[in-house]
This record gives C-alpha cells, structure tokens and sequence, in this order.
C-alpha cells in the first residue's frame, strides 16, 4: 500500500508492521492455561485465545489508542481484516475497536466489508461488541439502508450475524423507543432458532426494546409465553420487571392461560 509520510507519533511504520508490533505484544502475554479455560468455557470450533484477561489486555491497548486513531479510513480497513482474519479473540477486539474509530467515516458502501469481517467473528463478545461499535452508528446514520443489511444477517446460517442482527438493538438504541418495530420484526424471525445464543440474543434486544416502549413490547413478550416459546427469550425479555408485574408474565403457560 502506497504510504505518505507518517505522523502517527512516532510510529513510521507500515500497517502490517503495525500489526506484526501489536500481535508480537499480545504472544508475550499469552497465558496457556487461561485460554484453555477460554476454549472450554466458549465450547466453538475455531475459537482461539491467547489468555489475556481483561485489565492485561487494558494495560496493553491503551498505548495504541491514539496510533489506531489517526490512521486514515482506509487503514484502518486494512488493520482490521488482519486482526479479523487470525480468529484470536483478542486480535479480533483491536480490530473492533480500529472499525470503531471510523464508524463516523463509514458508509453503506461498506456493508459489503462488514460481512466479510463478521464472517471471522466465532464468538458472543466480538459479536455483540462489534454490534454495538460499529453496527449502532451505522443505524443511527443510515436507519434504511443498515436495517436491509441486517434483515440479510437476520436469515443468515451464520449465527453469530443472526445474533448480531438483533444485538443492534440493545442499549441505547433500545432503550431509545426509535426503532421498536424494527427490532420486534427482527427478534421475531428468530424466536424459534435453535441456538441458545441467538435465543439470548433475542431476549436481550427485548429486554432493551421494553424499555422504550414498556406496552407494546410487554404485550409482545406475554404473546410468546403462550406460543410456548423458549424461557431463554421470555426470561432474558423480562429481566427488568419486578414483583406482580414479572409473576404475571410467568404465570402464562403455553396453552394462553394463566395459573
């Protein structure tokens, strides 16, 4: 990739040294024996883990915050499909976090960017971070466009896109009461999925929806206990209800009576 000249403080250096300088750093900290656990506890083909834990991998981004910030958009791109591509769950929260950092500058043009890069995603916490940084902009800014772009991801047999076509509406977005049909078409496609992580996922984007419109997404939620639906939606769904009003809702049994 032709470069012009750097400022990037004091890092003069192509991306793919970049990348080799950041990856260098994450094998130094590895921990075989915390990313056994993690394989375990993830239970997905094809996850890999270096094992580094939370604060330890804090201590070692932050001095690239501002580096991952000043290159251009394109760079960006390209730093990202190399986190991506390597399927290490550490690499692949850098390269959601370079994507984040230009979510300003992105546009539908890169939608088809986007599913390439989700197509490397093989775990629940780089789906739903990448879902709230990098998706949640985007519906924010292109409401019309990144809800055709999502209904895509919504039938996709990948299910962390499925899942992640739901996670967008988690959050602020949620609690925003802006998007309710939107979100209850989406969750709607998937109440009968057989993943328990999209089923989760479903739940929450529920659970969050209500929040911007309690009624209508409370009546919706009620509709599925007597459907028989999976409890993993209805009780993720019902999360924030408390006293009489949450042992209403449970007292709904599939045969749309009461008890």
């Amino acid at each position: 990739m032709e470069r012009t000249q750097d400022t990037h403080e004091g890092y003069g250096m192509e991306i793919t040294d970049l990348y080799s300088e950041i990856v260098e750093k994450l094998e130094k900290k590895a921990n075989p024996k915390i990313a056994s656990d993690d394989r375990f506890f993830h239970k997905v083909a094809g996850f890999k883990s270096y094992g580094i834990r939370a604060p330890v991998f804090g201590e070692l981004f932050k001095p690239y915050r501002s580096v991952l910030k000043q290159l251009s958009f394109g760079e960006k791109l390209e730093l990202a499909r190399m986190f991506f591509q390597s399927g290490f769950i550490e690499q692949e929260t850098f390269g959601i976090a370079v994507l984040s950092y230009g979510a300003r500058e992105m546009e539908p043009a890169n939608f088809d960017f986007l599913d390439e890069i989700a197509g490397y995603i093989n775990n629940w916490g780089a789906t739903d971070y990448f879902s709230l940084s990098v998706l949640q902009p985007l519906l924010r800014a292109y409401p019309n466009e990144t809800m055709r772009f999502l209904r895509k991801w919504n039938e996709s047999e990948n299910l962390w896109k499925r899942r992640a076509s739901v996670v967008a509406f988690t959050r602020k977005i949620g609690s925003s009461g802006k998007f309710t049909q939107e979100a209850l078409e989406l969750c709607h496609n998937l109440i009968w999925d057989k993943e328990d992580l999209v089923q989760k996922g479903v739940g929450w984007a529920l659970k969050d929806v209500m929040r911007g419109d309690k009624q209508r997404v409370l009546k919706y939620v009620k509709a599925l206990r007597r459907k028989g639906v999976s409890a993993i939606i209805t009780l993720y769904a019902i999360r924030d209800l408390k006293g009489n009003e949450r042992k209403k809702v449970l007292r709904i049994n599939p045969n749309g009576k009461s008890f």
